[in-house]
């Protein structure tokens, strides 16, 4: 059975994102995500999506006062189109609009813009690289109704 559950910095599941992110996010594109530096979600909200110990996919959200920030939504891409991704995001969405976010931004990649628009998502600004996953990304928001 699946289920969605807090993890927790610098434990056994947050391991486990790491692993995901990397299988998913920088290993298509030859670089190791463990070259990155991640203290700064020792204070982020993270969920996963289990299926028993298998993490089959993780949410990562920061907090920046009323504007949050997804910084990571990641999918085993062997189960992509699932429906887990949009269980992640609307479980961070509501937990982030629970500590009193008013608006979502997240530097999405271009290659999942529909996903995120099918969610209430719009694109602002121009399309970029970025330093640590260069594939075309653009800055995307959502004002949460309170």
């Amino acid at each position: 059975m699946r289920e969605i559950k807090e993890i927790a910095y610098a434990t056994e599941e947050y391991a486990k994102t790491l692993a995901l992110r990397n299988k998913v996010m920088r290993i298509p594109l030859g670089l190791s995500i463990y070259d990155e530096d991640f203290s700064s979600e020792q204070e982020a909200l993270m969920v996963g999506m289990f299926e028993g110990e298998n993490l089959l996919g993780v949410g990562v959200m920061s907090n920046n006062g009323p504007e949050y920030k997804l910084e990571y939504l990641c999918i085993d891409s062997e189960i992509q189109s699932c429906g887990i991704g949009a269980n992640l995001l609307e479980r961070l969405e509501a937990m982030s609009k629970e500590q009193g976010a008013e608006k979502i931004l997240m530097d999405a990649r271009v290659s999942a813009q529909k996903f995120y628009a099918r969610h209430g998502y719009e694109a602002v600004g121009d399309i970029f690289l970025l330093d640590y996953a260069p594939v075309e990304h653009i800055v995307m928001e959502k004002k949460l109704k309170m």
